[in-house]
C-alpha cells in the first residue's frame, strides 16, 4: 500500500524476519530515551492512552480507533493511503462512554455505549445502548435497539450484546437483546444502516444468551436458574431441529464451563472447560451424540482464556490470544505460527499481538507490549513485508521510565504457594526500602506482567510496589478461586500479610514502611489490612473499597443473580461482621485515604461514607475524597486527575522514602 509523502520515515534492518520496520509517525512523537531515573509529572500516569482498539476496515484501507485528548474521546476513522482523519462522534465521558467500537462491514462502525441510571426503586446501575455510524462522511448516528422499543414501557439494561456480524451479510448483524419480556432475551437481525429490526429468535423461559454459529443460525441457549446457582446449556440440533441439553454446572461448586465461538462450520464449536484442575479450549462437534470434545489448549500451571482469533480468510479459528500471567497470542494453524514467529524474532523484547487483520489477512494491525512498554500499534503489510509505526499508547512511559514486572513465588502461612509480580524502582538501591502492597479488584481477577497504570505510577515515584494474586484470584484453576467465596477478610487477607512477610525475609521491604493500596476488593483489602493486622502497615488507601459486607450483600436483592452474589459474599452473618472493617474500625491506628465516585454503580458510595463517619466518631487519621458523579473506573479524566493528585500527597506525607 502506498503511504503518503509527508510520514517521516526510519527503516530498520529487520531482513532475517523477512520484515522491514518503517515508522511513521503520525499521531505521536517519540520521546528521546534517557538512561537516568525520571520522576514524571503526575499528568503522565492520568491521562487516557492516546488511542485504543485500532482496528483494520475489512478491506484493509482504513483504521478505527479511539483517540483521547484531554477530557473528550473521539471515535476517530483514518484513511491509511492519504492520512486523511475523520471523527464520526465523540464523548467528554461524563454523560456516556465507550464501551468499544467495531467495524461493521467497510462503511459502517458500531459503537457501544454506557451511561448510569437509577430504577424506580433508587438503585443505581449501569445500561448500554449500540450506535452505527457511517464510517467515512459526516451523517445521522442510527440506535440498534431505541429506548422507547420496550413492551409496556420496560427498557431493556444491555442492548450491544452483539451475538453474530454475520459475514455473508454485511449489512446486517445479529442483535439479543430482552426488549419483549424482561430478563427473556429475543435475536433480531439488525439492519446496520437504518436501525431496522426483524426477529429471527423468540425469546424463552430462562434464557439469558443466545449464541449463533457464523452462518447465522441461533445454535445454543444458556439458561440460568439462580435459585439453583445452576447454568444450563441447550443444543438445537440441525436434523431434528430439537433443543438438546449439553452440559451443566453449579455456579461456584463447579467448574465452569464457557462458549468461546463457533468455528467455520455450523457444528464446530470451541469452548472453555476444566482439564486436570485448569481450564482448558476445547473444540465440540454438535453433529455427534454426546457432543465429544478435543483439547486444543490447555496449561499445567494457568487456566486457558482469551478470545478466538478467526481469519476470514482461511474461513477458520487459526489461534487464542492468552493469558499467562503475560498475554500473548498463540496460534494452532500453520501459516499463522510461522508468522508470528516472523514478527517475534524481529521484536523478540515484546509481545506482539495481531489484534486486526483485514479479510485476505494480508493487512493486519499489530499491538506491541511488556512491562516497559505500555504498547504501541503497528500496520502490518505481508506482502510488502512491512511494519509501520502507528501511536504510542502513553508516548511519555518509555522505556528508560517503566519497570518490568519479576514473577515472584511466596507461601502462606498454611504452606500454600502464592504467586505476586513484583516492580522495583528505577532507583532501588538493594536494600529495604518503603513498599507499597497493592491487591487487586475482584476478587476473582488477576495481576499479571501487564503494564498497569497504578503500579507504574508508585514505582515511578520510588516505591517497591508487590501485586500479589492471593487466593481466590482467577487463573490458577477452579478450586483455587472459589476460595474466595466466602472468604472475604480471612485467609485471602492473610496471604497479603504473608507477601509483606515475604519482602521483609527477602531485604526488599523496610517493615516500618509499608501501605497498601487498592480499589474495589482492593480497596476492602486496604481497609481490613489496615483494621485486621494495625501494626502491620503505615496507611492505607481505599478507592471504591467495600467497607460493610452486610449492607454490600443486602444490595443484591434487586438483581437477577442475588443468590449467586450473596453465595460469593458469603452466608455466615456473624463471619461478615467480623470481616466488614467499619465494624473495626476502632483498631485502625494508620492514617486512611478513603475516595470514592457518587454515582458508582458497582460498589456503592454508601460504603465509603460509612467508613468515614465511623473514623470520625473514633477519632481516627483519614481524609475522604468523593467525586462528584464519578463512576467505579475513572472515566472522567478531572477525576482521575484528583485521584493520583490525592495519592501523590497522601504517598508521600505517609510513606515517605
Amino acid at each position: 500500500m502506498h503511504l503518503p509523502a509527508f510520514f517521516r520515515a526510519l527503516v530498520v534492518d529487520a531482513t532475517k524476519a523477512s520484515i522491514t520496520l518503517t515508522f511513521i509517525l503520525f499521531l505521536s512523537p517519540v520521546f528521546a530515551a534517557d538512561t537516568e531515573y525520571k520522576r514524571l509529572p503526575l499528568e503522565a500516569f492520568y491521562n487516557d492512552a492516546l488511542v485504543e482498539t485500532v482496528q483494520l476496515s475489512p478491506d484493509g484501507t482504513h483504521l478505527l480507533a479511539l483517540r483521547n485528548s484531554g477530557s473528550d474521546t473521539a471515535v476517530m476513522v483514518m484513511e491509511l493511503s492519504t492520512g486523511k482523519v475523520f471523527f464520526p462522534t465523540k464523548t467528554d465521558n461524563k454523560e456516556f462512554k465507550f464501551n468499544w467500537v467495531s467495524w461493521a462491514n467497510n462503511d459502517r462502525i458500531l459503537m457501544s455505549l454506557r451511561f448510569d441510571s437509577r430504577s424506580y426503586n433508587g438503585v443505581k446501575y449501569m445500561q448500554t445502548r449500540l450506535l452505527s455510524a457511517d464510517a467515512k462522511k459526516p451523517g445521522k448516528l442510527i440506535t440498534l435497539s431505541k429506548p422507547d422499543d420496550g413492551a409496556n414501557g420496560w427498557v431493556s439494561q444491555f442492548q450491544d450484546n452483539v451475538i453474530s456480524y454475520l459475514p455473508d451479510d454485511p449489512k446486517h448483524i445479529l442483535l439479543s437483546v430482552d426488549r419483549e419480556v424482561p430478563f427473556q432475551q429475543t435475536v433480531y437481525k439488525s439492519n446496520v444502516y437504518t436501525g431496522k429490526l426483524t426477529r429471527v429468535k423468540k425469546h424463552s423461559s430462562s434464557v439469558r444468551s443466545w449464541f449463533a454459529d457464523r452462518q447465522g443460525n441461533v445454535r445454543i441457549g444458556e439458561h440460568y436458574d439462580d435459585k439453583k446457582r445452576k447454568v444450563t446449556y441447550k443444543v438445537l440440533d440441525d436434523a431434528t431441529q430439537k433443543w438438546t441439553v449439553a452440559w451443566e454446572y453449579i455456579v461456584f461448586d463447579e467448574p465452569s464451563i464457557s462458549i468461546a465461538g463457533f468455528g467455520s462450520k455450523p457444528n464446530e464449536l470451541y469452548l472453555f472447560a476444566d482439564h486436570n484442575g485448569r481450564q482448558a479450549l476445547y473444540k465440540v462437534d454438535l453433529s455427534k451424540p454426546g457432543f465429544p470434545k478435543e483439547l486444543i489448549l490447555s496449561d499445567e500451571n494457568y487456566d486457558v482464556s482469551g478470545r478466538l482469533i478467526y481469519s476470514d480468510a482461511h474461513k477458520e479459528v487459526v489461534g487464542l490470544y492468552y493469558n499467562d500471567g503475560s498475554s500473548r497470542s498463540i496460534f494452532w494453524n500453520k501459516e499463522f505460527k510461522a508468522f508470528q514467529a516472523g514478527l517475534d524474532k524481529a521484536m523478540p523484547d515484546t509481545r506482539n499481538y495481531i489484534v486486526s487483520m483485514s479479510s485476505n489477512a494480508r493487512r493486519y494491525i499489530v499491538f506491541t507490549t511488556n512491562s516497559t512498554n505500555p504498547g504501541t500499534y503497528m500496520y502490518g503489510d505481508r506482502d510488502a513485508k512491512t511494519l509501520s509505526y502507528v501511536a504510542a499508547a502513553y508516548p511519555q512511559l518509555t522505556e528508560d521510565v517503566l519497570i518490568e514486572k519479576e514473577s515472584r513465588r511466596y507461601k502462606a502461612r498454611d504452606g500454600l504457594e502464592l504467586e505476586g509480580f513484583l516492580s522495583l524502582p528505577k532507583n532501588f538501591a538493594k536494600k529495604p526500602t518503603a513498599t507499597i502492597i497493592l491487591p487487586h479488584g475482584g476478587p476473582m481477577s488477576e495481576d499479571g506482567k501487564e503494564f498497569d497504570m497504578f503500579s507504574t505510577f508508585m514505582a515511578n515515584r520510588g516505591y517497591v510496589v508487590f501485586q500479589p494474586n492471593f487466593r481466590g484470584s482467577s487463573g490458577y484453576g477452579h478450586d483455587f478461586m472459589m476460595q474466595a467465596v466466602g472468604g472475604m477478610g480471612l485467609e485471602m487477607q492473610d496471604d497479603l500479610e504473608d507477601a509483606v512477610t515475604y519482602l521483609v525475609n527477602e531485604k526488599i521491604a523496610d517493615p516500618k514502611k509499608v501501605c497498601i493500596v487498592g480499589a474495589s476488593y482492593g480497596g476492602y483489602a486496604a481497609l481490613m489490612g489496615a483494621a485486621k493486622t494495625p501494626d502491620l502497615f503505615k496507611c492505607a488507601i481505599s478507592f471504591a473499597g467495600i467497607s460493610d459486607l452486610i449492607k454490600l450483600r443486602d444490595k443484591y436483592r434487586y438483581f437477577t443473580n442475588k443468590n449467586a452474589a450473596r453465595k460469593q459474599i458469603g452466608e455466615d452473618k456473624d463471619q461478615l461482621k467480623q470481616t466488614s472493617p467499619v465494624r473495626m474500625a476502632e483498631r485502625i491506628k494508620i492514617p486512611i485515604l478513603l475516595i470514592h465516585g457518587k454515582d458508582d454503580v458497582v460498589v456503592p458510595v454508601i460504603q465509603s461514607q460509612i467508613m468515614a463517619k465511623a473514623l470520625k466518631n473514633e477519632g481516627k487519621a483519614y481524609e475522604y475524597i468523593e467525586l462528584e458523579d464519578g463512576s467505579h473506573y475513572l472515566d472522567y479524566l478531572p477525576h482521575r486527575q484528583q485521584t493520583f493528585e490525592a495519592m501523590d500527597r497522601f504517598l508521600a506525607k505517609y510513606l515517605p522514602l
